[in-house]
């Protein structure tokens, strides 16, 4: 090869070096399509922790952020959308929607539409809120509320990676939302979760429905009905459970079941049903002075000890098609007072005297 053919083509060095920079182009491009290496620490406007918010979302991939952080003017018009993607083949996408909202008292208590879910886990304390496989929430300090209790709500387009990990991206971020307004300190990590005690509903014990001592069904169902009920173990801060019959009904109307009870001595909660305008001075089926919520919705029990008792019972589509078949099938107050007087007992709630 002549001198001159020599100093016009690359030499190996050089074609090496060229290789060395595609490779580490190419390594660069990948850890920005397929990983958070170069993403910022926090996303929307800083109230989403990006570490957490790659734990709830299933799968691997890089997250993207499109929305800002809190209106200055409104609190409650914030709203950011989060997306998990990747090109790795295989790898799918998945989506989460963060928005910070007003709500009637019990309000948060609905998943979808379906309110007071049974597989749902709550937790209580310093910060109130609940989680199943799509939804989140988390309930703002009382300085922070507007005209209504203000929630965080958190709704995936896939199962959550991990329940408690969703738990604590809906706890960090009205930790951070209440530092950023000073309405608020919170801490980082959500309380213990009150799972539901099985994944699927079981037979009811007569005497002990829902865990209850002293509830029953005898007379109320109709004539050799099996019940099957689900929930959380009582007593907890916040408790739900359901009842369903066990019979021919499929569909949205068995899914809806047949009577479904609430429990509540979370005082954050207790507050945001005391803010909905339905709520007013009544008396308990007890006799005792009570708080009524949405013209009987629900009522708020004054207890000798401890904060008062929020009780709610709410008939499902079963009730109403066993109602039609059944014509002496007992009205739906008659189903309120033994279960007030059961929770009242499971909880602590005894009348205050005097």
């Amino acid at each position: 090869m002549s001198t001159a053919e020599s100093r016009t083509r690359p030499s190996w060095r050089v074609w090496g070096a060229v290789a060395v920079l595609v490779v580490a182009f190419a390594g660069l491009l990948h850890a920005w399509r397929n990983t958070n290496v170069l993403t910022e620490d926090q996303l929307c406007g800083g109230l989403v922790s990006t570490e957490k918010a790659d734990a709830v979302l299933p799968g691997s991939g890089r997250l993207d952020a499109e929305g800002d952080g809190l209106d200055d003017g409104d609190l409650t018009d914030t709203r950011c959308r989060v997306e998990k993607s990747s090109v790795v083949l295989g790898s799918g996408g998945s989506g989460l929607t963060v928005r910070l909202w007003g709500v009637r008292g019990y309000d948060p208590l609905t998943f979808e539409g379906e309110p007071y879910p049974t597989d749902a886990s709550f937790f209580t304390g310093k910060v109130t809120g609940g989680v199943d496989a799509y939804k989140a929430w988390a309930m703002l300090p009382e300085k922070c509320w507007t005209d209504r209790p203000v929630v965080a709500e958190f709704s995936l387009t896939e199962p959550a990676a991990d329940r408690t990990a969703f738990a604590a991206l809906a706890t960090d971020t009205v930790r951070t939302v209440a530092a950023r307004t000073g309405c608020g300190d919170l801490p980082e990590q959500p309380g213990t979760l009150v799972s539901p005690r099985s994944d699927a509903a079981r037979p009811v014990s007569e005497g002990q429905v829902c865990g209850l001592d002293g509830l029953t069904v005898r007379g109320q169902v109709p004539t050799g009905a099996k019940v099957l009920d689900e929930g959380q173990k009582a007593p907890a801060g916040l408790w739900t459970c359901k009842l369903t019959l066990d019979d021919e009904t499929r569909g949205p109307v068995r899914a809806d079941g047949f009577m479904k009870y609430t429990a509540s001595r979370d005082p954050l909660l207790i507050a945001a049903v005391r803010k909905f305008p339905g709520t007013a001075k009544g008396t308990a089926p007890d006799g005792r002075e009570a708080e009524n919520v949405d013209r009987g919705a629900g009522i708020i029990l004054p207890c000798a000890e401890g904060g008062p008792l929020y009780l709610a019972v709410a008939s499902g589509q079963q009730y109403l098609e066993a109602g039609k078949r059944h014509p002496d099938l007992p009205s739906r107050d008659a189903y309120v007072e033994p279960f007030m007087e059961a929770a009242a007992k499971t909880f602590g709630c005894a009348a205050p005297t005097g």
